[in-house]
């Protein structure tokens, strides 16, 4: 089923996807989906990313491959990556730093979506980064990081 949801990449089977992952063998479901995240097609690519944040904290094994993922020469898959460590939670806590980086990315999708996993994941080692992405030029960036600081205050 993996296979075919991230062949056909459509948005709307990703709603479908997690409830009957989450009935299936996890570990080799993320293991295939590692295997996905290197896929040479990059919507197989930002797909099989979006899959392991629908899975939540039950991916937590696929954080390296998706940290890696943001590195991605494609601006979706950066995205996708980002926004599924974040919906990985605090088991996401080693990309703290990777996603720092990422919140200086050329795309504006990207640095919101890394203020959204910084401030889900929770580390307080997110804070001199999430208080300089508040200067950045897109005002949608800024907000995604002042809302990510009052999360990092949060329980």
């Amino acid at each position: 089923m993996i296979k075919t949801v991230v062949r056909l990449g459509l948005s709307a089977l990703l709603g479908l996807a997690a409830p009957a992952l989450a009935r299936q063998e996890i570990p080799k479901d993320v293991q295939e989906l590692l295997v996905t995240l290197k896929s040479e097609k990059a919507s197989e690519r930002a797909a099989a990313a979006r899959i392991l944040g629908e899975m939540g904290a039950v991916a937590k094994d696929a954080v390296p491959g998706l940290q890696a993922a943001l590195g991605d020469g494609d601006k979706d898959v950066r995205r996708c990556a980002a926004r599924s460590l974040g919906d990985i939670g605090p088991a996401s806590k080693p990309a703290v730093a990777s996603l720092g980086k990422t919140l200086k990315d050329p795309d504006a999708q990207v640095r919101q979506a890394s203020a959204f996993a910084l401030g889900r994941i929770k580390d307080p080692a997110a804070k001199p980064f999430l208080e300089a992405a508040k200067k950045d030029t897109n005002e949608g960036v800024k907000r995604a990081a002042k809302e990510a600081l009052k999360n990092l205050k949060r329980k």
